[in-house]
Formats: structure tokens, sequence, C-alpha cells
């Protein structure tokens, strides 16, 4: 038998097979910009997902990065294609890349390690590989591009002659310009009694400034920065690179600015442009000496000279640029005067107390409000004693607050009490203690005396209350008269399906069609993967926090937990959630979510933020472990709900929340 002609036919289908099966393979690579950095460096980590085929990938799951801090985290996809030779002629073959990219910083110096990260592929678990990264003193010297510019950081490096320290062709032009234009700002002063911070070099395409309204404060009084980035080019695109992490104070959010709003303003002579890139109300925790750190960003700016009509040089040029770190000296509340009542207010409040309606019933229950609202933090303020009359009966207490971008901020206790005797009381004024930084002294406010009005409860009336019906509330228990059933005397068997028993019938097969096209739909585009991907990320999270919390470190929850959320919630909006407010997150959550979690959530979330970040005089019994414990089951339950409800959309073909900003 010749064998010939049936070998070389069954070699060739073989290589077809083994090159098709090695092109549609999938790999997951970790790699870091560096491995040898400064202290105060930053590096990126890049985990890729790249496949020649259009797979399901998951967001990697970070192995705990004790070392380092999380600073900022972007994505990116890509597709390449290109010609392949095979046995069978030229194909085009396109590999498509999904990469993860990390900004961190490291905590302490020496070799430190990432561990592997764990990514899902189409329900296929791939590990990275572990690297190290050796920090110290003088190690990223070499390494750091010319400028300060980072690597992996998605810009184009300076050219030669155009260096951001010194003799760059912007300075180069700058100094050319007439008499009065140009010169040294080694600092000086814009508006009339506002102090400025400028850099050595004021010739620099642009800075990043840090205002501050104090720089010395007692321990919860509001500091209020803002970070403005000064220019005197033209700004082509911006990417914020580093929020400042602002450890050691409470943070509330006046304004982060989604485009840059210019302002034309006048230093010591020179024109800059000037736009507020973020604004924060800060409240320090603890006495001592506590700093703003940096905010990092990195521009693409096009040198020109308005001064000579807009003459610009066309071509973009990238820097990466960070503010000077503020220190803030925070000094304890006095001991001298304290009341026994201080109840954590720090600031300058108005309190007031009020009932909806002063003529109430015996036995039915009614709110007592009593709200704290001025310049302050006041979700750190506690509900001050408070000791029922022995008319009332205190049944539960609540409160909601917020904070406002005007800097001032409310705190509303909802104090729920049951009369029960009728007759006219009063509710006896509340004073409260709180701490008056401006002045310097502890003050106290009283709240007006309230005369309510309390009539006879009806207990018949409570008990004989008319369920709707159809009669319009007449008693349904008489029955109609002369009405005599007429007997059936005798039966016949039916050889038909009944309406009903056709309908069953019918129903069945249409149900057992639907569940076969559903099973068909969830095999071929993969529903339901992306809900266990992320369930399965969030029970590691969760796990994270549950180890915190038999450790006893329940700023560690409170951390954890906080970081938790803003996962979810950004996988489900499809926003991330890394540097946007926890609001405006659920404003683009899927209508289901806003409307049966954003109060629940919103409420968990202030218990946490307040373990995360409120001095531990205010923390108090939230630490305990039972409360703890029920606390974070509480809050497992509504992400576990926020993610099946958030991704139920996809199995119904689409999100039903608003659609991401482009």
């Amino acid at each position: 038998m010749n064998m010939g002609k049936y070998l070389l036919p069954l070699l060739s289908t073989v290589v077809v097979l083994v090159s098709q099966l090695a092109h549609a393979a999938t790999t997951v690579t970790a790699t870091v910009d560096r491995n040898s950095l400064n202290p105060d460096d930053t590096l990126t980590l890049v985990i890729s997902v790249e496949s020649t085929e259009d797979v399901s990938v998951g967001q990697p799951s970070l192995p705990s990065l004790n070392d380092f801090e999380l600073i900022n985290q972007w994505t990116a996809e890509k597709a390449q294609s290109r010609i392949v030779v095979g046995p069978r002629g030229p194909t085009f073959e396109t590999t498509r890349t999904n990469q993860f990219n990390y900004m961190l910083q490291p905590k302490r110096q020496g070799t430190l390690n990432i561990a592997a990260a764990e990514v899902v592929v189409d329900g296929k678990v791939f590990n990275t590989k572990p690297i190290s990264v050796r920090v110290a003193p003088g190690a990223g010297m070499q390494a750091r591009p010319r400028g300060g510019q980072q690597p992996g950081a998605g810009g184009a490096f300076p050219p030669p002659g155009f260096d951001d320290e010194e003799d760059d062709l912007f300075n180069q032009l700058l100094r050319r310009m007439p008499p009065g234009m140009g010169g040294n700002l080694p600092g000086g002063r814009g508006q009339p009694g506002e102090s400025r911070q400028l850099p050595i070099n004021p010739n620099e395409a642009f800075f990043v400034q840090a205002d501050v309204d104090k720089t010395e404060a007692y321990v919860g009084e509001q500091v209020t920065v803002s970070f403005y980035l000064y220019t005197r080019g033209q700004i082509r695109d911006l990417d914020t690179l580093k929020y400042p992490s602002l450890k050691g104070f409470w943070k509330e959010d006046i304004e982060i600015a989604t485009h840059l709003n210019f302002q034309n303003e006048v230093v010591n002579g020179l024109p800059y442009k000037k736009a507020l890139l973020a604004s924060f109300a800060l409240f320090p925790i603890k006495e001592g000496v506590t700093t703003i750190d940096e905010y990092k960003a990195k521009c693409s700016v096009i040198p020109t000279l308005d001064a000579f009509g807009a003459f610009g040089l066309g071509k973009a040029y990238t820097f990466t640029k960070s503010s000077v770190p503020v220190k803030i000296k925070v000094k304890p509340l006095p001991l001298e005067g304290k009341p026994e009542d201080f109840s954590g207010a720090v600031g300058e409040y108005q309190v007031t107390s009020r009932v909806e309606d002063r003529n109430i019933v015996e036995g039915q229950p009614f709110t007592l409000r009593l709200r704290f609202e001025g310049r302050g933090n006041a979700k750190m303020i506690e509900l001050p004693p408070f000791t029922p009359p022995e008319w009332l009966e205190l049944y539960d207490t609540q409160n909601e607050a917020r904070f406002y971008r005007t800097g001032t901020s409310y705190k509303e206790f909802q104090i729920l009490l049951i009369p029960r005797r009728e007759g006219e009381f009063t509710i006896p004024s509340m004073s409260v203690s709180m701490f008056d930084p401006s002045a310097k002294v502890y003050v106290k406010k009283e709240t007006e005396p309230l005369v309510i009005r309390v009539g006879k409860g009806s207990a018949s009336a409570a008990g004989s209350v008319a369920m709707p019906g159809i009669d319009g509330g007449k008693s349904q228990n008489a029955a109609p008269k002369d009405q005599t059933p007429r007997l059936i005397t005798d039966y016949r068997a039916s050889t038909r399906l009944s309406a009903a028993q056709t309908t069953l019938a019918w129903s069945g097969v249409f149900a057992l069609i639907m569940m076969t096209l559903f099973w068909r739909a969830r095999t071929e585009l993969g529903w339901g993967q992306r809900k266990k991907d992320l369930m399965r990320q969030l029970k590691a999270r969760l796990r994270r926090v549950e180890a915190k919390a038999t450790a006893g470190d329940w700023r560690g929850v409170g951390a954890e937990m906080t970081n938790a959320v803003y996962f979810v919630l950004g996988e489900i909006t499809g926003e991330g959630g890394a540097n946007m407010e926890f609001e405006k997150l659920m404003m683009k959550a899927p209508p289901s979510v806003r409307r049966e979690l954003a109060e629940p959530l919103s409420k968990q979330m202030e218990t946490f933020q307040v373990l995360c970040f409120a001095p531990e005089s205010v923390v108090g019994g939230l630490k305990d472990p039972q409360k703890l414990k029920e606390a974070i089951s509480q809050m497992e339950k509504l992400m576990e709900k926020a993610v099946s409800l958030g991704l139920s959309s996809e199995q119904d073909g689409g999100s039903s929340s608003d659609p991401k900003a482009s």
C-alpha cells in the first residue's frame, strides 16, 4: 500500500490544527515599569491579557499590597492585526490586549514583593508571576526619566532641549518677552491677602499649587484646601496621576473638577491662567503635625506667547508635576472648661428642635427632630444625653447628615417618642456644648421648650379598623338572602380538554421552549459569568475585612469596607470608582440599585467612614467587636444585592444605568 499519498495531507492537517491552537492561546502577564525606585517615587504595575480570540476578561484580583499604596488605576484595550503565513497560505490574525494599570507608591524601603495576581478569562483562572522591587534612596536615579516624567504614564517624554527644569525651549521663549513680562517668582502675592507658594522656577510649563486657608487648627476644626493648575501655555490634555491621600484627616469633597475652567490671574506682573482641580474640606483627626500630601498630574502643554497674539509652537510637550506638600499643625482641644455634655461638635453651629404636629394622640408615636447646622463637620456630632419626661417613652433614634459644597453641613437626629398620658405637656429645652475654634472657647447652646397637647386615644376605634373592600367599607360577613345552591344530580365525563387544561398544556410547551432558548443564549453569550466573577472578587475583599475585624484593626475594617463598596459600585456602573464620589457613582447606577439601595448603603457607608477617619472619641461603641460584626454582615448583604441588581440588566440585553460619559 502506498502510504505517502495519505501521510502528506495528514501532516498538513496536524500542522494547521497545532498552528490554530497555538495562535488561540491566551497569555496573562504582570510587569512593572521599574524594578528600582526612590522611596518617594511611584511605579506602574501592568497586568496584560493577550488573546487571538474575543474572550471575556474579568477584573484582576490583586494580591494584598501591604507594602504599597494604590494611588490610581486605569484600563486600556488595543487590537493588532498581522499576516500569518501558514500551510494554506497567508491569513490575518488579530491579537486583542486588555491592560489593567495600577500606580503604586511604596510604604517602606527595602526589597518589596508584589505577589501573584489572579485573572479570570472565559471562566478559566490565570495567575501572574510574583515581582520583586528594590526601594532605596538613589535607587531610581538612573531609571527616572528626564524632567520628572514617569515611565509608562502614557505621555511622550520631552525631547532634548525642552527640559522642564532649566534651559528648555519654553523658558527661552519666555526670556524673549518684553521687560516686565518675565522675571523670577520665588514667591509673592496674587490677589490682595492671598498667599502664594510659587515654584522655584516660575517659567515652568505648568505647576500645581495647593492653597490652604490655615496651617494651624484644632482637632476637628475645618481646614479647606484647594488644588489649582497654573500655566502660561495652552493645556491640551490633563491626566490626574494621584489624588492626595490626606491621611490623618476626615475628608469631605467640596468640588472635583470634571473640566478645566481657566481664569486669568496676574502674579507679580506675570499673566497666568488658573483652573481649579479639586477642593476638599479637611478635619484633623488627632493632634500633632499632619501633612496634606501632593496632587500629581500629567499635562500635555503647547507653549504660547499670548503677549504676541497667541503665537504657538504647535507641538505639545508632556510633563508630570506635583504640588508641594503642606504641613498642618494640629492642636488638641483644651481640657480647661470642657463641659461634661460636650457632643464632639467643633465649629459654629445653630441648634434647633421641632415636631411636625404639636397636637398628638395618646399611644401614637411622634418624632422630635434635633438639628445641628453650620460650618464644620456635623457628621462627627453625637446625640447629646436626652432623658424624656415621665409622660414620654423613648422608642427609637435615627440620624441623617450631609456636607454641602459651601463648606457647611448638618446632622439631624430623629427621636421617636410615644406619649403615655393625655394633657398638655412641655418637652424641656436641650442644652448642647460645642467648641468654637474661632473664639477658642467652649460654648453652650439651648433649644426652645416645646409645648405638646396630647389627646385621648380610642382603643375601640383602633381595634375596629375597616379593611378596604369592593363594597366601599361595608361589612362583608352578611350572606345574601334567598340564595339556595342548585344541586348537580348527574355527571358526564368529557372526552375533550377543558379550556384551563389546554391553556396549561400550551403554557408548559412555551415555557420549555423559552428555557431552551435561554440556556442556549446563556451558553453562547456567557450571561452570568461577569456576575460570578464580581461576586467572587467581592467575597475575597470581604474575607480581608473579616480578617481585619478578627485582628481588632477597626481602622482597617473601615478602610477595606469603604474600598470594597467603591469597587462594587465602580464595576456595576463601568466607572471604575477610584476617583469618583459615592453620590456620583450612585447616580450612574441602574435604577433598581438607586431605588432599593441608595439610602441603606449611604447610611452604612457613613458608619465605615467614621471607623476609618473619625477620632477614636467619636467612634465610640462602633468599634465593639459585636457591633462591628453586625455592621459587616449588613453591608455584605447590601453589596451582594447591589451585584445582583446591578448586573441583572446584562441578562436583559443591556444596561439600565445612565450612559457612560465619553
